[in-house]
């Protein structure tokens, strides 16, 4: 496929909740690199990494990664992926998820631990660590994965400055693996992430 082409395809997705559509008749086309799902609270973000994800279903339409229907295997999103985890210790999750990632990249996951400072919480549990802090382990997992469509949800929440830097500099490496795509959805852009693709959802009431 070449490069010009998008990775990450919407098509005509539609999704109706009871009290009406979420999105209707949705098109989005997503190159190789970071791409930015930019909206207020209630637009709509999270369903739509859900779908993404694969642990939400539309109405109607499709999602195709590299031209085919999106498999779970492919994505990586923290709060699917960390979930049921409060018990295991930091490093032993990462070595799971190491095992079930074929392009994940160990020099990757060293400079995410030392870029998020998270020496000292390696070898504990998570239910130990701060919102903050673990969040941080599930970013640094995310982005060695080498997952082909990593999803990043509200990346700002609960991380200090220095973390909230390192991490708009770590989505901008991640983002220049050939074939992969890192979706972040936000109500703005991060500073000093090349965005290949918006996506600007209406705020709703």
């Amino acid at each position: 496929m070449p490069a010009s082409e998008p990775l990450l395809v919407l098509e005509q997705i539609e999704l109706r909740w009871p009290h009406g559509p979420m999105f209707a008749a949705l098109d989005w086309r997503v190159p190789a690199g970071a791409a930015l799902v930019q909206g207020g609270p209630g637009s709509g973000k999270t369903t739509l990494l859900r779908l993404l994800a694969g642990t939400a279903a539309p109405t109607r339409g499709q999602v195709l990664l590299h031209g085919a229907p999106v498999q779970p295997a492919q994505v990586f999103w923290p709060e699917r992926d960390a979930a049921g985890t409060e018990q295991m210790v930091v490093r032993d999750w990462w070595r799971a998820v190491a095992a079930r990632c074929p392009a994940w990249d160990p020099s990757a996951l060293e400079r995410h631990v030392a870029g998020f400072t998270l020496e000292a919480h390696q070898n504990k549990g998570f239910f130990m660590l701060s919102t903050g802090s673990r969040r941080k382990a599930w970013f640094a997992a995310a982005l060695a994965s080498g997952a082909p469509l990593t999803l990043i949800d509200e990346p700002l929440a609960g991380l200090d400055l220095a973390s909230r830097r390192y991490l708009s500099t770590a989505i901008a490496d991640a983002a220049q693996q050939a074939g992969r795509v890192i979706v972040v959805a936000h109500d703005a852009p991060l500073a000093d992430v090349p965005w290949t693709a918006l996506l600007a959802l209406p705020d709703r009431e």
